[in-house]
């Protein structure tokens, strides 16, 4: 019983090392993003979860890890088996010195698999910077009594004539896919609609070409980007309440742009092309400003796709635009301003998802996803201009965040890349400069508003500040690195404050 008990757990350590080390080299190959992320993904119900993720897991993971069991049941049985081994003497012939190697080996074996696991724990503490994350979260900031400006302590008033404003949130749309000449790190431009629209309109960049937003922790996937462009706060909630959608509250006492917009007799909605409830979103919206709630499953009940229709995460983005021309269309004849966010998800990784009208000019996949995304948002541009709405309506056009793969990334580093934005018909001009900022995704929240018209005491909200102001941003002041590791830092005025 002794000799079976520690021959199970033998082969559990090495199946359990095989397992972990061929998930490290297929997480960190396909994804660019913190061990926070991957966190909260795994925390996250998978429910809604498409874009063909589970085929690549499964590919990617199951074979080497079934050969791995194979291997290991064939060495125990040929190296601890007293039935083999007496098979081996009689038929093989075999001397007492390998009888004795085979029995050693086969003694050495749970050793052997327990150093194996060991190894492959601390490549995997190495690999995922586990250590710099538990560094960062056990450690306590008070960067939000120092910093955090509450919406409801300072004035926010509304413009006289309240714009409608469209928030285009565009999936991992960052400004590396544009040319060098351009400011990408790319032969040539994935993206020339989008650079156009950078360039003729207020676009707010690192540098003096195509730029962008930085990312930081725990804003750095979609929920926490939108999260954080609304609220001016990191997603910094303990990791058992990162499923959101579990719960019936979504930190009920934070303001959001939404509440703001709720307060000033705006109508709201959220268009998605996958399933609303995914990471907390339909919840978080419909908390905080009763947004309707337009996702794949709204659009079967309304009968705008079949009921059966499911492609990548949901319906993909040419549905999308079909769907906002006739949501715009409808908010428009109503009589209170409007409010739509909506989000791609065509440029998702793995790779991202290409539709009957992405083209083939490139051999590479993802550029075409890129460019086909740069094609549809130029095509939905020139459509909002011509409509009767367009001069009262505020457009704003951003990433989420860095491209969680790799592909047309060049080996950049996730944070050494920008996350795309340009603001169309804003209300205001920029006091300050456009060029050489250093701004992250909570400076949209009183960035979007001021875009609208909106007048901010002090410009900031959350722990953002307002870009078409001359303040600086909080990553302007105490340095990006420095902020980048305060948001992923626990703190109890968080907890406290917002997290209940």
């Amino acid at each position: 019983m002794k000799k079976r008990v520690i021959g199970f757990c033998s082969g559990l350590c090495f199946i359990l090392a095989v397992l972990l080390f061929v998930l490290t080299g297929w997480y960190t190959e396909r994804f660019d993003t913190s061990f926070a992320g991957l966190l909260f993904t795994l925390m996250t119900p998978m429910k809604g979860v498409g874009g063909g993720f589970w085929s690549d897991f499964l590919n990617g993971i199951l074979p080497p890890v079934l050969i791995a069991a194979a291997v290991y049941l064939l060495l125990h049985i040929l190296l601890r088996s007293e039935r083999i081994g007496q098979w081996m003497q009689k038929h093989l012939h075999l001397s007492e010195k390998a009888e004795k190697i085979r029995q050693t080996a086969g003694k050495v074996l749970p050793a052997v698999s327990l150093v194996f696991l060991i190894v492959v724990c601390v490549n995997v503490y190495n690999r995922l910077h586990v250590g710099e994350y538990l560094r960062n979260v056990h450690a306590q900031t008070t960067l939000y009594e120092d910093h955090y400006t509450a919406p409801d302590a300072v004035a926010v008033k509304a413009p006289e004539q309240k714009p409608n404003v469209i928030w285009l949130v565009l999936e991992s749309m960052e400004t590396t896919y544009a040319s060098r000449e351009d400011g990408g790190i790319q032969a040539q431009n994935y993206m020339p609609r989008l650079t156009a629209l950078a360039k003729e309109n207020i676009s707010f960049s690192d540098t003096d070409k195509l730029g962008g937003i930085y990312s930081t922790n725990n804003t750095n996937w979609t929920m926490a980007a939108l999260f954080a462009g609304t609220s001016g706060l990191p997603f910094a909630f303990p990791v058992d309440q990162n499923s959101m959608n579990k719960y019936t509250k979504f930190a009920p006492e934070i303001i959001s742009m939404g509440d703001i917009l709720k307060r000033d007799g705006y109508r709201q909605v959220f268009l998605c092309g996958s399933d609303g409830e995914y990471g907390g979103r339909a919840l978080y919206f419909r908390e905080h400003g009763d947004y309707e709630i337009h996702d794949l499953f709204e659009a079967r009940r309304r009968g705008e796709i079949p009921e059966d229709y499911y492609v990548w995460w949901g319906f993909e983005d040419r549905v999308l635009f079909r769907l906002a021309r006739e949501e715009l269309t409808r908010l428009a004849a109503g009589n209170e301003p409007f409010n739509l966010t909506m989000l791609t998800v065509d440029a998702h990784h793995l790779g991202g998802y290409t539709c009957e009208e992405c083209g083939t000019e490139y051999t590479d996949r993802t550029a075409n996803v890129i460019a086909c995304t740069d094609r549809q948002v130029g095509e939905f541009v020139d459509w909002c201009r011509e409509q009767p709405f367009w001069e009262n309506t505020v457009l704003i056009i951003t990433g989420d965040h860095p491209r969680m793969d790799t592909c047309l990334t060049g080996g950049m580093e996730f944070q050494e890349r920008r996350i795309y934005n340009s603001f169309l018909n804003a209300r205001k001009t920029p006091v300050g400069k456009t060029t050489f900022r250093t701004a992250v995704m909570m400076d949209l929240y009183p960035t979007m508003l001021s875009a609208m018209g909106y007048e901010i005491e002090g410009d900031r909200l959350g722990l953002g500040t307002d870009l078409f102001s001359a303040r600086e941003t909080l990553a302007e002041e105490m340095g990006y690195e420095r902020l980048n590791e305060e948001v992923q830092k626990y703190s109890q005025y968080f907890i406290d404050h917002f997290a209940r």
